[in-house]
Order: C-alpha cells, then sequence, then structure tokens
C-alpha cells in the first residue's frame, strides 16, 4: 500500500468501519428490522441531497480520500470521500432514534461530529472553502431532530403522500449513488454531459439528476397507480425513446455499443428498487393502519 493510503484513505476507511457498526446495531435493536433498512436508505437520500446543493452549487468543502485509483473525473474522490462522512451521519442518526436517545445525545453528535471533522482538517484530508465546522456542530442535532419526528410518523402509519416522498428519496441513494455513479460512472460504462454549463461537474449533476427524476417518477407512477399491463408497457417504451433521444443528442454518454443493455438495466433497477423499498417498508401494512385511523 502507498503513503497516501497510511495518510489519506485509512481515515475514510475507519469512519466507513464505524458507520457499519452504528448502522448494525441500530437495525439489531430496530422493532421492524426491514423498515429501519429502507428508513436508513430515505434518511441517506435526505441528507445527499442537500449535500448536492452545497458540494456541488454551493462548493462549501473538498475531501481528499484518495480512494478511487484513476477515476473518470477527480472529483469522483471528493464524491467519495462525502459518501463516506454522509452514510455516517445517517447510520448516527438512525441510531439515535431507533434507541430512542435522550434530546442531548443530539448535541453530543454534533459535538463528536465537530470533532471529526477538525481532525480530518488538521491531517489535510478534508478543507473547507467557506464552511466552518460549527455548522456541523448545530446541524447535526436538526438533523436528528427531524430524522426522529420521520421515524415516529412512519412507526404510526405514514399518509400515502408521504410514504411516496420516502420511496423517492431512498430511491436516490439506490440508483444516482449505487448504480449511475458506483457502476455507470466510476466503470466509464455511462457518464453525461459536461459542457452544458460552464461548470463541468454540475453540468453532469444536471445530466444524472435529470435521468434520476425521469426513471424515479415514472417507475413509481406504473408501481403505485397499478396500471394495466399496456399502459405499462406504454410508459416503458417512453422511457427508452427518451433514453435514446439523450444518448443521440450526447446528453447521456453511453460506451459504444452498451446502450440498450445500460438503458434496460436502469429501467429494471428503478423498478427493482421501488418493489423492494415498498415491501421493505410494508406499504400495504401502511395502507391497512391509515385506513383504520381513518374510521
Amino acid at each position: 500500500m502507498g503513503t497516501i493510503f497510511w495518510t489519506n484513505t485509512i481515515w475514510y476507511i475507519l469512519l466507513g468501519v464505524l458507520t457499519i457498526v452504528e448502522l448494525v446495531l441500530a437495525i439489531v435493536h430496530a422493532k421492524n428490522r426491514q423498515r429501519a433498512i429502507a428508513f436508513y436508505l430515505t434518511i441517506t437520500g435526505i441528507v445527499l441531497t442537500f449535500e448536492t446543493i452545497i458540494l456541488f452549487f454551493m462548493k462549501a468543502y473538498v475531501y481528499y480520500p484518495m480512494i478511487i485509483q484513476n477515476p473518470p473525473r477527480p472529483f469522483d474522490n471528493v464524491l467519495a470521500g462525502n459518501l463516506f462522512s454522509q452514510f455516517s451521519v445517517g447510520a448516527s442518526a438512525l441510531l439515535v432514534v431507533v434507541l430512542n436517545f435522550k434530546s442531548y445525545w443530539f448535541f453530543i453528535f454534533g459535538v463528536i461530529y465537530g470533532i471529526i471533522e477538525e481532525l480530518f482538517l488538521a491531517l489535510g484530508i478534508y478543507q473547507h472553502n467557506w464552511y466552518r465546522t460549527w455548522m456541523t456542530v448545530l446541524g447535526i442535532p436538526l438533523f436528528i431532530w427531524v430524522v426522529k419526528k420521520m421515524y415516529v410518523k412512519l412507526l404510526q402509519g405514514i399518509k400515502p403522500t408521504y410514504y411516496y416522498v420516502y420511496i423517492f428519496f431512498a430511491l436516490y441513494t439506490c440508483n444516482v449513488i449505487t448504480l449511475i455513479w458506483g457502476v455507470f460512472m466510476l466503470f466509464r460504462i455511462q457518464d453525461f454531459n459536461t459542457t452544458l454549463i460552464s461548470d463541468p461537474e454540475v453540468s453532469r449533476l444536471y445530466g444524472a439528476l435529470g435521468h434520476f427524476l425521469l426513471l424515479s417518477i415514472s417507475i413509481m407512477l406504473i408501481y403505485f397507480l397499478r396500471l394495466k399491463w399496456i399502459w405499462k408497457a406504454l410508459v416503458i417504451l417512453f422511457l427508452y425513446a427518451i433514453y435514446f433521444i439523450g444518448y443521440k443528442l450526447n446528453l447521456v454518454l453511453i460506451k459504444e455499443g452498451w446502450f440498450l443493455l445500460v438503458s434496460t438495466i436502469s429501467i429494471i433497477w428503478m423498478y427493482l428498487s421501488v418493489f423492494i423499498l415498498d415491501k421493505l417498508f410494508g406499504g400495504a401494512q401502511n395502507e391497512v393502519e391509515l385506513s383504520k385511523r381513518g374510521k
């Protein structure tokens, strides 16, 4: 292993190990483990959506994990470091709400993450632009408070509209991070146009988000509306058509000869994600609980 591994990467790996430990503890102690897993994907989707704004658009900070060797774009290493951070925050929030910690623990975790942030700054593996550590110390308790409210609502049985929002944010984690970036982009199978606007990373992000919104909303509609197969087929054909148009216009960049496979995997993955998340959340059970409350 090179010097960079021991000066940079190892600290992010240790943070990842801590994340796994927290996540396992939370899931083991959860009353409904399947629902806890799905909820974790939702809250990570929320925090990653927030991070999309301050990392890509507001340039708040930079990570130097040096995890990915020869990435498609240098910014992919920054994004990898950000994912270690945000998955850790999500795991801590899940642990706190599942174990029903007292409210003062919200602030204790805020201080802990502030200390970790200062350590990373001192080690030179993370850099602030305009962002400051006190924002983390205050932001973490607020985030955990929101997560607790959401978790309590989930256990009580939430209204369909909110339920779909939970699914949507979980899909962000399952698709944008896992498939689009984690597989297609990093393995140079699919990418997005970087020249639509002056900032290439934001341009790339617009493509990824447009791709995600088109697929997620379309698939959620045909799944939850329980459309007849003919309408489902038409929606799927529409998605293939839009995908192909984007490919021909160089908005979506796909490795030569891989269009049909990549588009098919993307559509199937999204449908399976919606299906699995619905089962993990216990969608039918939520509907029953809701109907009982309405009587």
